[in-house]
């Protein structure tokens, strides 16, 4: 700043008033050739220097478990286009599933003075790592934000999907199709949501007083390769429609299918769940459960950003609608067929 000062000739308490956009009285003149003189300088404000005085470093940690997961993707651009809207940056760490990198990340990120984190919890998080984690968080009095998959833990702001109504949802389109033998590909047993989808596929069973069958559930990992590896499971055991809790392990489904030369839906009905880009461009398309990830990306932001406002950190849960989007995966149930 005192480089521009010096070439334009003014002091540097003018060309601060200009650079960091205060109210002046600086006619535009002068504005225009402080400016000039700053992009020939290549001028750039030195951001540990002013976080000093504003206790503030205008970045944000965004931690999550998979970004091969379309998911996830998806969410990492909402969020960082919505922090770019408040002048934020975006530190992001890819965790790959692992507990250990949870915490490396969240400790990083925290030493290098972000204003806030969000964060979405590893598929293997358990509740001694949860007790962990809120220590951490309590001592650092850094607002973090999360996000699909949480601790059980009090005291934290969670932006998250009523995951138990999507599970619903997905049984219910089934149930109205004629099916009764509906074998689902579930998440990790650990992880809330992926319970929280079982439990609204169990109800929707319930509701049509169909008894549950333990046996017509394949546990998996959310990802593409355990689809696959739960078609035959399922298949054994003469299912007519399966749930996938994810749309990667509906994908899995998808790729068994042309393995065993199984027609999706006239032999086999499928529904996911998240409403990932690809599940649209399938043949034939998903149905699936969609998550409102721009709504909750945007929100996530806004609780960070409300949070580093207030020095608080909050606490509280905000809970989205998933909607299911129907498409061509699924067809009427008959005796002796789908179709």
């Amino acid at each position: 700043m005192q480089d521009v000062a010096r070439k334009v000739g003014l002091s540097t308490t003018t060309v601060s008033l200009v650079l960091n956009n205060k109210p002046n009285r600086i006619s535009e003149g002068t504005r225009r050739k402080i400016l000039a003189a700053a992009r020939e300088l290549n001028y750039r404000p030195n951001h540990i220097a002013v976080s000093m005085v504003t206790r503030q470093t205008q970045t944000l940690g965004l931690i999550l478990p998979d970004i091969s997961n379309p998911f996830f993707a998806e969410l990492a651009r909402v969020i960082e286009d919505e922090c770019s809207r408040y002048g934020y940056s975006v530190l992001y760490g890819n965790t790959h599933g692992s507990v250990k990198r949870d915490f490396e990340y969240l400790n990083i990120f925290l030493d290098r003075s972000v204003d806030a984190v969000i964060m979405s919890l590893s598929n293997s998080f358990g509740p001694d790592d949860s007790k962990r984690f809120l220590d951490i968080v309590k001592s650092a009095n850094v607002p973090v934000i999360m996000v699909d998959r949480t601790p059980d833990a009090p005291g934290i702001v969670s932006v998250v999907l009523d995951h138990r109504l999507g599970g619903y949802l997905a049984a219910k389109h089934l149930l109205s199709l004629g099916h009764k033998r509906i074998g689902c590909i579930s998440g990790p047993e650990n992880v809330p949501g992926a319970v929280q989808r079982l439990e609204g596929f169990k109800n929707a069973l319930e509701e049509a007083k169909i008894p549950f069958d333990s046996g017509l559930v394949y546990t998996g990992d959310f990802s593409a390769e355990s689809g696959s590896r739960a078609l035959p499971c399922l298949l054994d055991q003469n299912v007519t429609a399966v749930f996938a809790c994810n749309d990667m392990m509906a994908l899995g489904v998808y790729r068994a299918c042309r393995l065993y030369g199984i027609r999706i839906p006239d032999d086999i009905s499928v529904v996911g769940f998240d409403d990932i880009y690809l599940s649209d461009f399938l043949d034939p398309p998903l149905t699936t459960v969609a998550q409102p990830i721009e709504d909750m990306g945007r929100e996530c932001v806004r609780q960070a950003m409300a949070a580093i406002k207030s020095g608080t950190a909050g606490s509280g849960a905000f809970v989205f609608r998933p909607v299911l989007k129907v498409r061509g995966s699924c067809t009427q149930y008959t005796k002796g067929g789908n179709s």
